[in-house]
């Protein structure tokens, strides 16, 4: 069973996630050769202040 995590910031919508979700199984199909049902996507979202780029939380960059 091939498994996909993703890693983002918290912030995406429902159907943002989705879309990612079904093009990653499809990627996983058609390269790996294994049924969508055997395919897991997990995604794992982050809160802005918890990470950083440059030394600036990603919750002072954005604003």
């Amino acid at each position: 069973m091939p498994e996909v995590y993703v890693h983002a910031v918290r912030g995406r919508t429902a159907e943002q996630k989705r879309a990612l979700i079904k093009d990653i199984t499809d990627a996983v199909v058609r390269h790996f050769g294994v049924p969508a049902d055997a395919v897991l996507v997990e995604i794992m979202e982050s809160d802005p202040a918890n990470k950083a780029k440059g030394g600036v939380p990603l919750s002072e960059r954005r604003s």
